[in-house]
């Protein structure tokens, strides 16, 4: 996060040197196009919140017409309160007038979701340019003044905290070894794990198949909670194959998700990994090029590391 720091007379101009040192490296581990790409989104959110203060000057000049009579207070976020007449004076039409206190909170609710919508696209385009799964801060509402302009290096400063030292590629495999791990790893009554067989890794208990669509259709459709496992499988058989971070489950060809033939193999797109094949009690069978193909797999995705409750 970015920081302002305080010296005094006689201070250590060394330790300051080196405060701001770390600000100017952060902005270096970011590419030109990464640095365009937060300009850019920080130019449209100042053209948003430069229209969102002018109307929020218009509303609460209009707003202080009516301060003694409506008792009206602001909050830290602008937020106006304020108290309506239980009985309004019906003999004349004042009840009828526009007051500008509900635009008024609008436009702070506006100002606190531009806000928080600036933060999920800058730390968005890194989790998707990166492969990172950095979490996006919660902006608070309450505090947040109007007028306040963020800037892009804070949530930079963000991703790059977050990898802790290490690269982007580094940090990417961490998370994809992670998430995929937790998606194989045994329960705790499994009396089975993922195991290395020649040229091919059998994980078993990956996805569930509808038990309606079977018993009805006679089909293997896999219910929605195996779309997204999916998706973590094949991106992890994909860097543990070919070590590339880009797999999803379009790389299984030909798969209908809603009509799986647990007859077949299904060809791959990867190279060291050339089949996939699906079981009714939701095993996965992996194939691969040859022997070593597989046992570097098993290796790089570190299922050696899997352990049985009773091991």
């Amino acid at each position: 996060m970015q920081t302002s720091t305080t010296t005094h007379a006689g201070g250590n101009t060394d330790l300051l040197s080196g405060i701001l040192g770390v600000e100017i490296r952060n902005e270096e581990k970011i590419t030109a196009q990464d640095r365009l790409f937060c300009e850019k989104q920080q130019e449209m959110l100042y053209n948003a919140l430069e229209q969102i203060d002018q109307w929020y000057g218009i509303f609460t000049k209009e707003a202080e017409k009516y301060r003694e009579s409506h008792k009206i207070s602001y909050k830290e976020n602008g937020e106006i309160s304020y108290t309506e007449k239980l009985y309004p004076d019906d003999s004349n039409y004042s009840h009828h007038e526009f007051r500008p206190f509900k635009s008024i909170n609008m436009l702070a609710s506006a100002n606190h979701s531009a806000n928080q919508n600036f933060a999920s696209r800058i730390i968005g385009y890194f989790n998707r340019t990166y492969n990172v799964s950095v979490p996006v801060p919660e902006i608070n509402g309450n505090t947040l003044k109007m007028g306040f302009r963020p800037q892009y290096m804070t949530h930079v400063d963000t991703v790059i905290e977050h990898l802790g030292g290490r690269s982007f590629r580094k940090t990417a495999e961490d998370e994809l070894i992670k998430r995929f791990l937790q998606l194989v790893k045994p329960n705790r009554w499994s009396k089975v794990k993922p195991e290395l067989k020649g040229d091919k890794i059998s994980f078993p208990n990956i996805v569930i198949f509808d038990s309606f669509y079977h018993d009805f259709y006679n089909k293997n459709s896999m219910d929605y909670s195996s779309h997204q496992k999916m998706s973590d499988f094949c991106e992890g058989i994909a860097f543990g194959a070919d070590d590339v971070l880009c797999g999803d489950r379009e790389m299984v060809m030909r798969l209908n998700r809603n009509e799986v033939d647990t007859s077949i193999w299904y060809d791959l797109t990867t190279t060291n990994a050339t089949g996939m094949k699906f079981f009714r009690n939701g095993r996965i069978d992996v194939r691969f090029k040859d022997r070593e193909a597989a046992s570097l797999c098993f290796n790089r995705l570190r299922l050696d590391e899997l352990r049985l409750q009773e091991e």
